[in-house]
């Protein structure tokens, strides 16, 4: 089922990255200024933080540190005067007294002493300070490479972000994510929603903004989040979305609190689903039983989310969305129990604690529920445990599983300043059984808003080696010539005789007659760096220590027709949709089909790999980095020979594919047709 488009919100524009809104250095400047502003509020203000902000119900897992109380009623008062800025009150041109007396207006609290002072955010645009807000609202500073070798002022802040893994969702991520959710199964029971890993509320704002018109709305949003922060910072920000949404109604302090009681403070690592939610393992009805707060749950053991929040025992939470981190489990005594709590994943989380994210939350859904988290590209390509025993996990679950993955480059999910490869899975429980896939999808900035709302899928039901193989494909053809490949009897591999890993000047040194090898880069991303004879790169210069796989063969004949078949778009092609879109393994040689016994086939490869080595070979790409040279002799703008070998390939597996291909490799380099410079390259590709 195609899901359904929302309307987009005011707010997506301003909040997703695009070719005229970098977002991260954009939130930066901004993002230093509240900081400072902050760091002033702490010392001149007295506010009884606990009596205001503490939540209206205990067992939340409420944490405060008393040397900590007045910074949090720093962050608290700056997270007032944007919720006011971004509706556009008039007391913020009075100052933030005057905003903090508009947000208690009502109120019989004593709300301490707070002077007029200015926030001056050089921004009056209230839809984009609403947009901002849950990025602003963080105490840590923005982190992207491109600041790493900038000023160090911050730099500790974004190590600390760089290591725990969290990093901004763009709002257009999130509305895509949303919209899966939502499109999920034919119930029409009211959905309770979770984000177990919150954050600033990205996720859980733009469900209250597709839910916003149903009954009860502000109380079926819920989050967990182990940063104390965390869960003040998302109420300011589903109170300014709901203040816009729901002009009529409480007073900013009322909604705020609203919501406030449906944050816990917590591990979400260490929530146990191993019960149904109709066995809690909790009197609900007596509070001596539920958590204490002054700790985040979970800092002695396991909890349950019904301990938290026993208003969802025998329901549940039906529609999940998350961005966990991506980061190395904490060394913590408790930490013990994840392995029994996600058996799966649990073992693996060590090196990333993202998968049992996952895992958990596939298991908190009932059998009508849905879920969409976003992953490392790791969750489709890994080798590595936890991954694929992840994928077998998901794909046992019942239901729709789509798995949408995306290229860091040239534009990333996450936006030009944070590159990572990333997966959307997407799980729907109630939907007929279905398992669907997309390409490692590419964009430029230019025409990101295009690309998400136009992501090509397919079926992968039935393939061979899936769920633990999973090709990122998604069209019908590409399925085909997928099974095609899969089902010839012989592969590149049946004419190796060795394979070493090699420095490429090592490997001259070592290999005294290279008519019989070939040399194939460890790493990828437009072509598949093949050398024919690797002593004419150390020639050109190149000196890196990088290991090649140095491939030998049965002879020179083969030889020079496995160069030629490396350097079809077959071959890359299955190198795209198989692998993690870098790194170039093993596995590719076992993939790569070959003529079987066909000796005619044979020498007419072998004699368009000669002289396809013979046309790259006066045009060598020479790079420099950190010291070290780099030397490759890329072959796909030779398109004549390319589309001969092609052809060949293509007449020996029985599919005529390299019309299609050639039309798929020219969309994957070039990616926006309409850009000038993008056409300058088109051009070599014709």
């Amino acid at each position: 089922m195609t899901p359904p488009k929302l309307t987009a919100p005011d707010w997506v524009a301003y909040s997703s990255p695009s070719h005229n809104n970098p977002l991260v250095p954009r939130v930066e400047r901004l993002g230093r200024i509240v900081r400072a502003a902050a760091a002033d509020i702490e010392t001149v203000i007295s506010v009884p933080f606990r009596d205001l902000y503490a939540p209206s119900r205990t067992g939340l897992g409420f944490t405060l540190d008393t040397s900590d109380e007045s910074r949090r009623a720093a962050w608290a008062l700056i997270g007032e005067w944007l919720v006011a800025a971004s509706v556009g009150a008039s007391c913020v041109a009075e100052g933030l007294g005057s905003v903090h007396n508009w947000f208690w207006s009502g109120s019989d609290r004593e709300l301490g002493t707070v002077p007029e002072l200015a926030i001056a955010l050089d921004s009056d645009n209230a839809v984009e300070l609403r947009a901002l807000m849950p990025y602003l609202l963080d105490p840590m500073a923005a982190a992207t490479r491109r600041d790493l070798l900038r000023a160090q002022s911050t730099a500790e802040e974004r190590r600390a972000r760089k290591a725990s893994g969290v990093y901004y969702t763009p709002g257009d991520v999130a509305q895509l994510m949303v919209e899966r959710v939502l499109s999920a199964g034919e119930s029409t029971r009211q959905h309770l929603w979770l984000d177990p890993a919150h954050g600033s509320g990205v996720f859980l704002r733009a469900v209250l903004s597709a839910i916003s018109g149903q009954p009860r709305a502000r109380d079926r949003i819920y989050g967990v989040d182990l940063d104390p922060f965390a869960a003040e910072s998302a109420s300011f920000v589903l109170t300014a979305e709901d203040l816009v949404l729901n002009p009529e109604g409480p007073a900013p302090w009322d909604r705020w609190h609203r919501f406030r009681r449906n944050f816990a403070t917590g591990d979400g690592l260490l929530i146990d689903t191993t019960l149904t939610p109709t066995q809690p393992t909790f009197d609900f009805d007596q509070q001596p039983n539920r958590p204490q707060d002054g700790h985040p749950l979970g800092s002695s053991g396991p909890w349950r989310l019904e301990s938290a929040f026993p208003e969802i025992a025998g329901n549940g939470f039906s529609r999940v969305v998350a961005n966990p981190p991506y980061a190395a489990l904490q060394p913590a005594d408790v930490n013990f129990h994840i392995p029994y709590l996600h058996p799966v994943t649990g073992l693996g989380a060590k090196q990333d604690i993202s998968a049992v994210f996952a895992e958990l939350c596939s298991n908190l859904l009932p059998s009508d529920g849905a879920m969409a988290i976003v992953l490392p590209l790791s969750v489709v390509s890994s080798t590595r445990a936890p991954f694929p025993e992840l994928r077998e996990h998901l794909s046992k679950q019942p239901g729709w599983l789509e798995l949408l993955s995306f290229d860091r480059v040239p534009d990333a999910l996450f936006g030009d300043d944070i590159k990572t490869r990333n997966a959307i899975v997407h799980l729907d429980k109630a939907a007929s059984a279905r398992f669907t896939v997309s390409p490692l999808y590419r964009w430029t900035s230019r025409t990101r808003q295009a690309a998400l709302g136009n992501i090509p899928v397919t079926s992968v039901d039935g393939l061979d080696g899936v769920p633990q193989t999973i090709p990122k494909i998604g069209f019908d053809w590409e399925r085909e010539l997928f099974t095609a490949c899969a089902s010839q009897p012989r592969r590149l591999d049946n004419w190796q005789t060795r394979r070493q890993l090699l420095p490429l000047e090592r490997a001259t040194s070592v290999i005294l007659d290279d008519s019989d090898v070939l040399a194939l880069a460890p790493t990828a991303y437009n072509f598949l760096g093949v050398v024919r004879e690797p002593y004419r790169a150390v020639t050109e210069g190149h000196d890196s220590q990088s290991s090649f796989s140095i491939l030998r063969f049965d002879s020179d004949l083969h030889a020079s027709a496995a160069y030629a078949l490396l350097s079809s778009r077959l071959a890359f092609w299955i190198w795209h949709v198989t692998g993690d879109g870098f790194h170039v393994t093993n596995a590719l040689h076992r993939r790569i089909p070959a003529p079987n016994g066909d000796t005619v086939r044979l020498g007419r490869l072998a004699e368009l790999g000669d002289k396809l080595w013979k046309a790259a070979l006066p045009s060598p790409v020479v790079s420099t980095n950190r010291g070290s040279t780099t030397v490759a002799f890329p072959t796909w703008t030779h398109t004549d020979l390319i589309d001969e070998i092609d052809s060949e390939v293509g007449a020996s597996i029985g599919v005529d594919y390299a019309a299609r291909l050639a039309a798929w490799h020219k969309q994957l380099v070039v990616v926006d047709l309409d850009s000038e410079r993008r056409n300058m390259i088109g051009k070599k590709t014709s």
